[in-house]
Formats: C-alpha cells, sequence, structure tokens
C-alpha cells in the first residue's frame, strides 16, 4: 500500500498530510512545534513510496522551503526519503528538484500544474485580498471603484466577490476575449492600452497579471489614497513603494482549505493512474 512523508512546507503542508491520511499512511517531518494531534511527526528521515514537498518546493535552489524548522533540509536529502522508483510530488518544481529525481530515477509530479489546483487556489487567495482590502482601507468594498489587471482565474474570482458586494469594478487586459468574459461578469471592460486614461479614479488597484502592467507613468496618476495590491508572482507596479505584495494568501489565510486542495489533488493524481 502507497505511504507518504510530507517533507517541509507551512502549515498547509500539515493539512495536506492530515486530509490524505483518511486514505493512505501519512507522516511529516521538518515541523519544529508538536503536530501529532493532527498527524504522526518523524524524527528522523525514512524512506517512503511518495514524498510530497511544499508549494513551493525550494526559494533558493538548495534547501526545500521549511519555514516551521529551525535547520536547513537540502534538496539532496530526497533520495533519502523515497524508495526507488517512487514519486515526488511538489509545487512549483526548481531545477535542482528536476534534476535529482532525473538522476535517481524518481517520478516527478508538479501539483501546481493541475488545473484543479489552481482553479481551486483562486478562491482562497480571492477572499485573503477581500481581508486586506477591509484592514488595510478600513471602510467597506460597497461603492468603491476597483481595477483588476488581467482576468485569468483570481481576477475572475475576485470580480464575483467584489461584484457582490458592490464595488464598481473594472477589469483590464489585453485580450478581447477576457474584456468579454469581464462584461459578462459584471465588470467595465477596459483594454490595457488605454489604462493611462482612467487610472487616477480607482480607489484599489489589484494586479493578477506577473508583468510590469502599471508604468511609471500610471504610477503618478494614482490617487495618493489609493490601496495598491499585488497577487502576481512578477509585479505589475513599475514602483513598488507602495504595493502590498500579497502572495502566497492561501497558505496565510486559509491553510485548512489550502491544504485539502492539495491532498485532494493528489488523490486526482492516484484515482487517473489506477493507484487510489
Amino acid at each position: 500500500m502507497n505511504n507518504f512523508l510530507f517533507l517541509g512546507g507551512d502549515m498547509r503542508s500539515v493539512y495536506a498530510a492530515k486530509r490524505l491520511g483518511e486514505h493512505f499512511d501519512c507522516f511529516i517531518y521538518g515541523f519544529d512545534q508538536p503536530l501529532s494531534v493532527l498527524v504522526p511527526v518523524l524524527r528522523e528521515i525514512t524512506k517512503f513510496k511518495s514524498l510530497v514537498l511544499p508549494l513551493p518546493a525550494c526559494r533558493d535552489g538548495l534547501n526545500i522551503n521549511a519555514p516551521y524548522h529551525k535547520a536547513q533540509i537540502p534538496i539532496s536529502i530526497i533520495p533519502d526519503a523515497v524508495e526507488a522508483g517512487g514519486t515526488v510530488y511538489c509545487g512549483k518544481a526548481c531545477p535542482e528538484t528536476k534534476k535529482i529525481c532525473r538522476q535517481k530515477g524518481l517520478r516527478l509530479v508538479d501539483y501546481f500544474e493541475r488545473e484543479e489546483l489552481i482553479i481551486k487556489n483562486a478562491v482562497p487567495t480571492s477572499e485573503g485580498c477581500m481581508e486586506i482590502i477591509l484592514r488595510e482601507r478600513g471602510r467597506v468594498v460597497f461603492g468603491s471603484q476597483v481595477l483588476l489587471t488581467g482576468f485569468g482565474r483570481v481576477a475572475k474570482v475576485m470580480a464575483k466577490h467584489l461584484v457582490s458586494l458592490g464595488a464598481k469594478v473594472t477589469a483590464a487586459a489585453r485580450s478581447y476575449a477576457d474584456l468579454a468574459w469581464a462584461e459578462i461578469e459584471g465588470c467595465t471592460p477596459l483594454h490595457l492600452s488605454k489604462l493611462d486614461d482612467y487610472i487616477e479614479k480607482f480607489d484599489i488597484i489589484i494586479n493578477t497579471v506577473p508583468a510590469k502592467i502599471i508604468s511609471a507613468r500610471n504610477m503618478k496618476k494614482i490617487k495618493p489614497d489609493c490601496l495598491l495590491i499585488d497577487l502576481a508572482s512578477k509585479t505589475g507596479f513599475e514602483d513598488g513603494t507602495n504595493v502590498i505584495h500579497a502572495l502566497s494568501l492561501p497558505g496565510k489565510t486559509a491553510p485548512v482549505t489550502a491544504g485539502y486542495i492539495i491532498a485532494d489533488t493528489i488523490m486526482n493524481i492516484l484515482e487517473e493512474s489506477g493507484n487510489a
């Protein structure tokens, strides 16, 4: 029977192990605080059939992302934690992780590439962003002029939440198909080429595009009290001085939900391969 070791990560890993533990033997390593009430904790690494690395798997190309562990966990330890021919699940696999798995003959599965995970993650990301808006502005969203740059998965969910609360939402994108979807969702569509003509009217600007969307020229026109939030992995603002970089919101604001999403995605992968 399959078993899993969750190595490093934040509380998402804990709750993912707890959820997947309903079907398989799951253990966790890389947490200094006691978590045995949620999932069994290992003190020494042993080999498992499957290894689950966090999201992201690593940040520096050398060590596994383990913010709750005092000591570093080098990526080179991966072969010591998974049996020969076993599977390594991870989020945003770095080149070093890919290289180790390739050299050791381990199957590597990047669960962050799964569409269902990305779609479901958009909900806690949106709700986490709403929490930032309410906290930072100290006023209701109703009636606020909000600009969303980009209209991908996260922006679509953000639009639904904002419109339902009575915000006046403008969605800026380059794709006319995205602008059509934005209009259907109750937003005012705006082509990015025309952003400079309207940017001074917004109370809140939320970027979801991992590219420079808001130019230095745009930044000069933005209202002084406008709240700027960046949800993208790469900033969309030319000048990020007053920007709130809200990365990894699912793990920060809804680790239980985000962990369950990871576990459910791994279950989907197993069912597709006939190993559930």
